[in-house]
């Protein structure tokens, strides 16, 4: 690389740092009613043969307004191209992933089964709960022209949850001479029995390739559906890849995301990722 492309690979880059931090500041204010947090992904790509590619990856995530962790994630998936064409390409995967959650500690009001009547306020613990996650996927791509990129992906998610347990403390509303007062009342011990869920997702997105530019402006709208169970998840996803050479790329993006159940906070993350071809 010569130091005219150098000086301007800095230059985008400090634009995309820039942006980064407004963007943050912006939905860091924004995000007052939702979640927000942080994203950090490390990816390596190795082709094993003309048609089938091998990458691992480890992910760490924030929640609470980036003031506790989320996750940890570490996984692998092998892809296979079935068809390959300049423009139009279809392939299959296969992934697995370990993920350690990090469920926050709670309070809420504690109502009496009978009367609906509030009886004081509970507090649970926050805990761990592990799961592994088994994905089948198929994808197409399509691509008129160099510049454009347009992709449909449909998954095939098997999701086990491991057995996890946290403590539980009532306590129960009471008058006494100083007034109304909260007295530990019992104390009980929760267990989440393993549990297995199985969603379908389906993920349609677009990219841009920027011409005499590392930017490459992309987004996305994610839909999981539940199988077993109820559920309906939404992510929407905007951002941009910065291309630093051939072997190296980083991605940064927003993503808002809601869900029916309580697999993710709902609410906004600014996502940080960086990916090597091996």
């Amino acid at each position: 690389m010569n130091n005219n492309s150098h000086n301007a690979s800095r230059s985008y880059f400090a634009r995309g740092a820039a942006f980064v931090i407004a963007a943050l500041l912006a939905f860091n204010a924004y995000a007052q009613s939702d979640d927000f947090g942080m994203d950090f992904s490390l990816g390596a790509e190795k082709k094993l043969s003309s048609n089938i590619n091998l990458a691992v990856d480890a992910n760490a995530r924030t929640q609470d307004n980036t003031s506790k962790m989320e996750r940890w994630g570490v996984g692998a998936a092998l892809d296979m191209k079935v068809y390959n064409t300049k423009t139009f390409d279809i392939k299959t995967s296969l992934g697995w992933e370990y993920i350690w959650q990090n469920k926050l500690a709670t309070c809420e009001d504690w109502t009496s089964k009978k009367t609906g009547l509030s009886k004081g306020y509970k507090e649970k613990d926050g805990y761990w709960r592990n799961r592994h996650r088994t994905s089948l996927g198929f994808a197409a791509s399509y691509k008129p022209n160099k510049r454009w990129k347009y992709s449909l992906k449909e998954t095939f998610q098997y999701n086990h949850y491991c057995e996890s347990s946290t403590d539980i403390y009532k306590y129960a509303s009471v008058n006494s001479e100083y007034g109304q007062q909260y007295e530990l009342d019992e104390t009980e011990h929760k267990i989440y029995n393993p549990k297995d869920l199985v969603i379908l997702r389906s993920k349609l997105a677009i990219q841009y390739d920027i011409k005499h530019s590392p930017f490459s402006p992309f987004a996305s709208a994610d839909y999981g559906c539940g199988i077993n169970y109820t559920a309906t998840k939404w992510k929407f996803a905007a951002g941009t890849d910065f291309n630093i050479n051939k072997k190296n790329k980083l991605s940064i993006y927003y993503r808002f995301q809601t869900e029916n159940d309580d697999d993710e906070p709902n609410g906004h993350i600014l996502g940080l990722g960086y990916n090597i071809k091996l």
